[in-house]
């Protein structure tokens, strides 16, 4: 998961920079040319919001779904998925932060 925001990070610093070549005053030959190579660039790149959108979703679903044991009819193996499953995810947290 780390990996895939690290790919994500990458690509908006990318855009940035983009954005920000794009909106510096140059001729208009110049800037025509370097629209272009841009748009002809990121073409293949329109994959980056709907991964985003999985990635937000991916969130969303494991923390929606975590094992919940917080009552006295828990057994004991419950109780140990459970705090397995929590320890896991802070585990999972702290990579990705």
């Amino acid at each position: 998961m780390g990996l895939q925001w690290m790919i994500l990070t990458y690509v908006v610093a990318a855009e940035a920079a983009i954005a920000a070549l794009l909106t510096l005053p140059s001729p208009k030959l110049l800037k025509g040319g370097l629209v272009s190579l841009i748009s002809l660039l990121l073409q293949p790149a329109l994959f980056i919001v709907p991964f985003a959108g999985f990635l937000l979703l991916d969130i969303y679903w494991k923390n929606e779904h975590r094992l919940m044991c917080a009552g006295e009819n828990c057994t004991a193996s419950e109780r140990d998925r459970y705090e397995k499953s929590i320890i896991m995810s802070s585990i999972m947290n702290l990579q990705t932060a």
